[in-house]
């Protein structure tokens, strides 16, 4: 009966020993190239080898993203889904996600999945329409930011992801040059002017939804301002409120960066 053909391991080398080392270099040299030569290898060999280590990908499947700005698809993924946010001139271009729980997706990413970055959320006190609609007076979204933190702040750095590029509107030119963010969601497409900028720590109530209690946090948040923006917010004006992690102020998880702008369309 005949032996079967062995298989060679093509990563492995070959493992002759190097004669001792004779008083001709060339022999030296032709020893040395002999013990790190690599078996040679058949092309049904190779095959059979490739083959022997293949590993089914299917039994983990890698996720691809619907596009920028889809949020049909998106919600084909994650059913909590309900809008996209954009901000000009950084990479804050994602989907917004809802939860009963406002901590839900702290730890969590858009497949539901632990991510220390995790996603864009909304307050759990957000409320919708049946067409998707946000009717909240104040939509409050939230993110992480854990690499853009102090000042000066970085603008435009790819590394940071989430809210972390929000932090640019600490800087004047940048937040004069860029007054509006783009929010969609299944019920439309509505455009935000910037009207403060500022910094607090959680004594500031500034996530409640609805009520009279909006009035005040809109002129607590304008006074708090760190740039002037000469907007105008009135009693019936719907705004977003955009919270992000900083530490400005020093250190401590107690402090916060927030970005709030109205409707306008």
């Amino acid at each position: 009966m005949s032996m079967p053909e062995a298989t060679p391991d093509v990563s492995a080398v070959q493992t002759t020993q190097v004669a001792a080392a004779s008083t001709s270099s060339d022999t030296s040299v032709d020893a040395l190239a002999g013990a790190t030569r690599f078996t040679p290898v058949t092309a049904d060999q190779l095959s059979r080898l490739i083959k022997s280590r293949a590993k089914d990908y299917q039994e983990n499947p890698v996720n691809t993203p619907p596009a920028a700005g889809d949020i049909d698809a998106w919600k084909a993924v994650n059913s909590d889904v309900f809008g996209w946010i954009t901000v000009p001139n950084t990479n804050i271009s994602y989907p917004l996600v809802y939860h009963t729980n406002t901590n839900y997706y702290t730890s969590l990413g858009y497949y539901k999945e632990p991510s220390r970055n995790g996603v864009i959320w909304a307050d759990a006190d957000t409320r919708f329409d049946s067409s998707g609609e946000v009717t909240s007076r104040n939509l409050v979204l939230y993110g992480h930011n854990w690499t853009n933190c102090w000042r000066p702040v970085r603008i435009g750095n790819p590394a940071d992801v989430m809210f972390a590029q929000l932090a640019a509107y600490d800087d004047a030119t940048f937040a004069k040059q860029n007054p509006y963010i783009r929010i969609a969601t299944t019920g439309g497409d509505h455009l935000y002017q910037v009207f403060t900028v500022f910094y607090t720590d959680l004594s500031f109530g500034y996530n409640y939804a609805d009520g009279a209690v909006v009035d005040q946090i809109i002129s607590t948040a304008k006074a708090k301002s760190i740039h002037d923006f000469g907007v105008s917010v009135g009693a019936n004006d719907q705004i977003v409120t955009l919270s992000t992690c900083t530490r400005v102020l020093g250190p401590g998880d107690n402090q916060r960066f927030v970005v709030m702008a109205k409707k306008v369309s």
